[in-house]
């Protein structure tokens, strides 16, 4: 019985010690490889699903995105862009025109590889946001999101 507990507190720790994480640097202007937008794409998919969109049914909404890396800013209203269509809603250009306001405040959007020498690689898309839907007409706070997505995809 004792062998046993040796033998998964080995393994447990072998395993941890075979496992690192790296973030690559000096990304801002490149594209991510194709298994890091998977991970990256499908932390986003998660972190909006629970998402009520209904205010924006037929009306005209101005999207804004904040972010620490500009990177993901155009793919990120590119996004909500694609959501917002699909509601029945309007994008405008100019927050003057529209009803409503979808204020987005990224705050980590990227993925970070996880080298393992027994197992396959992975990468890991993280993805965190603040939104918040905004009645521009009388300027209330509809709702406000918190949103958290992860997502894993071997290597």
């Amino acid at each position: 019985m004792k062998l046993k507990i040796y033998l998964a507190i080995s393994s447990l720790l072998i395993l941890a010690a075979c496992t690192s994480t790296e973030t690559q640097m000096g990304r801002e202007a490149s594209a991510r490889p194709r298994v890091e937008q998977r991970a990256l794409s499908n932390a986003i998919d998660i972190a909006f699903k629970e998402v009520n969109f209904s205010q924006v049914i037929g009306k005209k909404v101005f999207l804004e995105t904040q972010a620490l890396s500009k990177l993901d800013v155009g793919f990120i209203n590119g996004y909500l862009t694609s959501m917002m269509l699909s509601k029945g809603a309007l994008v405008v250009a100019d927050e003057k025109d529209a009803d409503i306001k979808i204020f987005s405040i990224v705050k980590i959007s990227g993925t970070d590889e996880i080298r393992r020498k027994i197992l396959s690689d992975k990468v890991r898309g993280e993805f965190r946001s603040v939104l918040s839907i905004i009645d521009l007409k009388s300027n209330r706070i509809l709702n406000t999101y918190e949103l958290n997505g992860e997502s894993d995809e071997n290597r």
